[in-house]
């Protein structure tokens, strides 16, 4: 038995493989603007940064595999925080692609690969999707090599993040924040908060009575 060890270098036999898969994708893939995160002010505990904005946008092509050929997931339903919309999908991407497309722009947190907290556009239903998950071990070394990347999306859960792409059909989700002046600099502005502060003003705080009592 011969022991067949990893080489990071490419042979013809893995150039053909990436080339089939890549042609493939480009064939019957989809497009999707891929839009990195970037980080302002991150919680080195929690990992999260809610005032995270997104500046760039590539074109990418993606395959789609759910056998529907569409999103999957419950759609809208009623929860407690009202009507909620679920949307989910796995897409592969090319690591020719992704290279060629995304990483050498040198904007991405992780530059190897597709991270976790990035979103993709499809113009298609202008829908926004965040990354959840990225396989990037899968289908495990065919060939000794690794070819594409799986990622794990689901629509988009918007709270105030900052978008400033260019591109009108993204920077539009800005409008959420219907504060109308959120700055990043300025926690404080995102969200439509002058209701509740109006509010307050029409009860009375005490130490007896934390709760308040109106006017």
């Amino acid at each position: 038995m011969t022991l067949r060890l990893h080489n990071s270098t490419y042979n013809n036999e893995n150039l053909l493989v990436e080339s089939l898969i890549s042609e493939a994708i480009n064939m019957y893939g989809i497009d999707f603007l891929y839009i990195p995160r970037q980080f302002v002010n991150k919680d080195e505990i929690l990992g999260e940064d809610r005032l995270s904005t997104f500046e760039n946008a590539y074109p990418v092509i993606m395959y789609m595999e759910n056998s529907e050929g569409g999103f999957i997931g419950q759609g809208a339903f009623a929860s407690k925080f009202g009507l909620t919309m679920e949307q989910s999908a796995t897409l592969t991407v090319s690591r020719r692609n992704w290279q060629a497309s995304v990483s050498k722009y040198g904007k991405t947190v992780l530059p190897n690969r597709p991270a976790e907290g990035d979103l993709l556009y499809f113009p298609m239903t202008k829908g926004l999707f965040e990354i959840n998950f990225v396989q990037h071990q899968e289908p495990f070394y065919q060939l000794g090599q690794l070819y594409v990347y799986r990622l794990t999306v689901e629509l988009f859960r918007y709270a105030s993040e900052k978008m400033d792409t260019g591109i009108p059909a993204i920077d539009a989700f800005n409008d959420l924040a219907t504060s109308g002046d959120a700055d990043v600099e300025k926690p404080h502005s995102y969200g439509d908060n002058d209701k509740f502060r109006e509010r307050a003003k029409d009860f009375i705080w005490s130490t007896q009575n934390p709760f308040g009592d109106a006017y």
